[in-house]
């Protein structure tokens, strides 16, 4: 079960710019009424802003996924992704790690991740939208490496390109 909104534990985790209050307003507003994209963009962007890591992402992350589980399936696999995405960038270099009393919660909600997102895969309709659900997907799996290497990963004029070459894959 996610962290409870009125737990004062989240005066003691922050975001990329400092307190949390955002986070639990966006979370209790997303629990009554949803959470849109431009919402979901907003609460991202304050938990891991450009890529960095913070406290409350460990938090926000099992919250994301009990939202997405009520979620019509076409509004939880943005959720996922950005669940996943947190994940992936949980288990890189130069991060800020996770507080103790979330570690068990965020590491038992990936599987509950997976089981949701799994279903959802074969709706993505564009490179783009299967490369961050198989991301995703491989974050909640454990393997984020592989789901940090497919975020350079990009289709240019049907050849397959990453942030790390210089020039595209050679062909098969």
């Amino acid at each position: 079960m996610p962290l409870a909104l009125t737990d004062p534990r989240w005066n003691d985790l922050r975001t990329s710019y400092g307190e949390t209050t955002d986070v639990v307003a966006w979370l209790t507003e997303a629990q009554e009424q949803g959470l849109p994209e431009d919402r979901l963009g907003e609460l991202i962007n304050e938990v891991q802003h450009q890529g960095g890591t913070s406290t409350a992402m460990y938090a926000v992350a099992p919250h994301l996924i009990a939202l997405a589980r009520r979620a019509k399936p076409e509004h939880a696999l943005p959720i996922l992704i950005q669940a996943g995405n947190i994940y992936a960038i949980a288990e890189g270099t130069c991060i800020v790690p996770c507080p103790e009393f979330l570690f068990h919660e965020f590491v038992a909600a990936a599987r509950a991740g997976a089981e949701l997102l799994a279903p959802l895969i074969p709706t993505t309709t564009d490179f783009d939208g299967f490369k961050w659900a198989i991301s995703a997907m491989a974050a909640f799996l454990g393997h984020c490496k592989f789901a940090r290497f497919l975020d350079g990963l990009e289709l240019y004029h049907g050849d397959f390109h990453h942030v790390l070459l210089d020039e595209p894959f050679p062909p098969v």
